[in-house]
């Protein structure tokens, strides 16, 4: 007698009734709870078909999987622009799941995901006692992707991320060098190094760009740098080359003139043979290794031309790429440098070189305040 148009409802032993409908495939699930009368049973039974027919039914069972579990899955098959994650990228972000979410959150099953758990991970890992604000943003944008994915594949009913502004990172500024500290560097690091680093300062390309340089990269006669390809060092997987990060990475640079009798030389002297040549390769003839590098090569120079502590080859790339917007590179331009797709950093160059200026500009006129020979006209 519990037969209604959608589904059925039933009084079972104990006086409590239980509700049952049809999935999509007709076979019948039961309700996760019974309930105290019949008519509790038929309104459930209607939320469950208004929410079948709108799409937006989650099958209780589902979410089951702990966070952990389908955070692993999540990133072995990830696909960006149809393909899998870099290998370098891939590497990172089972780094943040395994540092910072899932000894908080693994254990969790998906389902019981919500937004004070979110909460509360968020607030002790961007904390006094936490890593750091950029990589608690970091953190956070990949649990905010991986549960964007849970309520895509039906696990989830909500995306439980949902702290306003916690996925924006906030950097502390990165050192700005200057002229003589950048030519310091140059002249305090091996003459084999002294053609990487000027490259890196006056092209910004990235480590793992000059890296993957090889010789008919170079064309010292129309004075280019044609970057095709980039290298990758993920750990337990060893050396990979691929393209570049994006579409717009793989460009061709001007080279700075002053620079090239430098490359002439390094090419002559240190280059492997061959049109297919590394361009840059150690003392013993083995490729770059970002960690190698910086150990060995890139710290002591640091020291010795004085540059403030922390400072990175990255570092390199900001300074050259305000160096140009000093000089009237326009975003579009920087952009093509950089081998960025998005104008953001550009902008960010250049509105470091309007506030110089004003800066400047303000100097100006207290010098004219403290001359006493200067009178207005």
């Amino acid at each position: 007698m519990g037969r209604r148009a959608w589904g059925t409802v039933r009084r079972l032993p104990s006086g409590r009734y239980q509700a049952r409908y049809p999935d999509s495939s007709g076979k019948q699930v039961s309700a996760p709870h019974t309930f105290a009368t019949k008519a509790d049973g038929n309104r459930w039974l209607a939320k469950v078909q208004t929410q079948l027919d709108s799409g937006s039914w989650i099958d209780p069972k589902a979410g089951q999987e702990t966070l952990g579990v389908y955070a692993e899955r999540w990133v072995d098959t990830r696909l960006v622009r149809g393909r899998p994650l870099a290998p370098r990228t891939a590497e990172l972000y089972r780094a943040q799941l395994k540092n910072h979410i899932v000894p908080a959150l693994g254990s969790t099953p998906l389902r019981q995901m919500d937004a004070s758990a979110v909460r509360a991970w968020y607030g002790t890992l961007s904390g006094p006692d936490g890593p750091g604000q950029v990589t608690a943003a970091k953190c956070y944008r990949l649990l905010r992707a991986i549960c964007t994915t849970a309520v895509d594949d039906n696990l989830i009913a909500r995306n439980p991320c949902s702290i306003r502004g916690a996925g924006q990172e906030r950097s502390s500024e990165r050192p700005m060098f200057a002229l003589a500290q950048v030519q310091a560097l140059v002249d305090a690091v091996e003459d084999r190094w002294r053609a990487l680093i000027l490259l890196a300062g006056w092209t910004g390309l990235r480590i793992g760009e000059l890296a993957a340089l090889r010789r008919e990269d170079l064309d010292l006669t129309a004075g280019t740098v044609s970057v095709r390809s980039s290298v990758v060092d993920v750990i337990g997987q060893g050396r990979s080359y691929g393209p570049p990060k994006s579409a717009a990475g793989r460009r061709t640079v001007a080279i700075p003139p002053h620079i090239i009798d430098d490359l002439a030389h390094h090419l002559a002297t240190y280059a492997e043979p061959g049109a297919k040549g590394l361009v840059f390769v150690g003392p013993k003839g083995g490729p770059i290794r970002r960690n190698n590098f910086a150990a060995r090569v890139w710290a002591p120079a640091a020291e010795a031309a004085g540059l403030p502590p922390g400072s990175h080859l990255h570092d390199l790339r900001g300074w050259g790429a305000t160096v140009a917007a000093r000089h009237g590179a326009t975003t579009r331009e920087l952009m093509h440098r950089l081998g960025h797709a998005s104008p953001a950093a550009a902008l960010r160059y250049q509105r470091a070189e309007q506030e110089r200026d004003a800066a400047l500009a303000a100097a100006m006129s207290a010098a004219l305040g403290h001359s006493d020979g200067m009178t207005s006209s």
